[in-house]
């Protein structure tokens, strides 16, 4: 009787998970390993070395990194006070009217939402034309087709997405937390500091790691709105895949964009399992 256990096995659940990750990632990403080290002499680096003695390809990635980098940026700071708003101002009732705003977007294209940025974004489009109706000026925005645009429809949708992952973290912290601090004369800036921060952080985390992994990779938004005259890493990829189908040198290049990210997204990884063990202490 003491040696009976109630304890589910779990295999059989984890299973059919485990088998597609191993035959939709793990064996793909196997796969592009041995293509990026594939040469006309056997196995080695020459790709790699080749990769980073090609000035646009190294500018590329610059590029890449840049717009990643400052997209991400933008939307983490902008998701902080539309959480902030939804978990602490915001009726429980509403607040789900209010998240289906922020979903909407999701429900839509990538692509489409894009083209539709064209349309305001252009020299002729809806921010213009608002501008003319208010000074009576002809103006040229000069935004299209530039770094700037597809900064600014990346950080939207960096937004977005960190703004769900905060809201998950900012709507779990105990409001007798926040009553306590208020009651024993804590400032909102301090409490905000004190108490919100450190708890909505392991959130805003994920949401810039998740941003930064979209960004970096992204063909879309810089095609569209940048107008693809200075390329990122992407657009490069799929210009050898459609021209001379090098699937060894377009392996390369997705095996560094891939390096880029866990070598960006290290030092959240380092803080967050240094803060888990300080907090199990």
């Amino acid at each position: 009787m003491g040696g009976s256990s109630n304890t589910i096995n779990p295999w059989p659940f984890l299973l059919p998970a485990l088998l597609l990750c191993i035959l939709f990632f793990l064996i793909p990403t196997v796969n592009m390993v041995i293509l990026s080290l594939t040469t006309e002499n056997g196995f080695g680096l020459d790709n790699f070395k080749l990769f980073f003695s090609t000035p646009h390809l190294t500018q590329a990635l610059y590029r890449s990194i840049t717009l990643a980098i400052s997209a991400t940026i933008m939307g983490s700071l902008v998701a902080w006070p539309l959480a902030y708003f939804i978990v602490f101002c915001v009726n429980k009732k509403w607040r789900p009217l209010f998240l289906l705003a922020i979903l909407a977007p999701f429900w839509t294209s990538f692509t489409i939402r894009a083209f539709s940025w064209q349309l305001v974004l252009s020299d002729n489009g809806v921010i213009a034309w608002f501008i003319e109706l208010i000074t009576g000026m002809s103006v040229t925005l000069g935004i299209l087709y530039t770094m700037n645009a597809s900064i600014f429809g990346l950080a939207l949708f960096c937004s977005m997405l960190t703004t769900f992952t905060l809201y998950g973290a900012l709507v779990s912290i105990d409001t007798k937390l926040i009553e306590a601090a208020s009651n024993l004369g804590a400032k909102p800036f301090n409490i905000f500091k004190d108490i919100i921060f450190p708890l909505g952080l392991p959130g805003w985390i994920a949401g810039i790691f998740l941003s930064f992994i979209v960004c970096v990779g992204d063909y879309a938004v810089p095609t569209l709105l940048g107008g693809g005259l200075k390329p990122v890493l992407a657009q490069i990829m799929l210009s050898i895949l459609k021209g001379t189908y090098d699937l060894s040198q377009a392996a390369t290049i997705a095996i560094i964009l891939a390096m880029t990210v866990i070598m960006c997204g290290l030092p959240l990884i380092i803080y967050g399992m240094l803060r888990r063990k300080r907090l199990s202490v």
